[in-house]
């Protein structure tokens, strides 16, 4: 299974499900990928159902360590591709 979905990620890793591999397209989007197994169906279809349900300590905890990542992944390719893909303006702040 493979999914850019934020959410899912997040869920499934709560669930203990770890990520087999990634992969990034030329449009910066990452795409995670799981092992296909009945219970990682279960959760997907749970996830989109609005029916699976997941620790909240654990959720957190999934979330943080999956944005780390992604902002790592992000880094590393923006850094390859010698570009910048942000769109703010560094010292923006004006004092009135």
């Amino acid at each position: 299974m493979q999914t850019k979905d934020f959410g899912l990620i997040t869920t499934l890793t709560a669930k203990g499900h770890h990520y087999l591999d990634y992969q990034v397209d030329e449009m910066g989007r990452i795409f995670f990928r799981f092992q296909d197994s009945p219970e990682t169906k279960a959760i997907e279809d749970g996830f989109f159902r609005n029916t699976v349900s997941v620790p909240v300590q654990d959720f957190i905890n999934a979330q943080t360590t999956m944005k780390t990542l992604v902002f790592d992944i992000r880094r590393k390719v923006d850094a390859n591709a010698n570009r910048f893909t942000g769109n703010r303006i560094a010292n923006t702040y004006h004092a009135n």
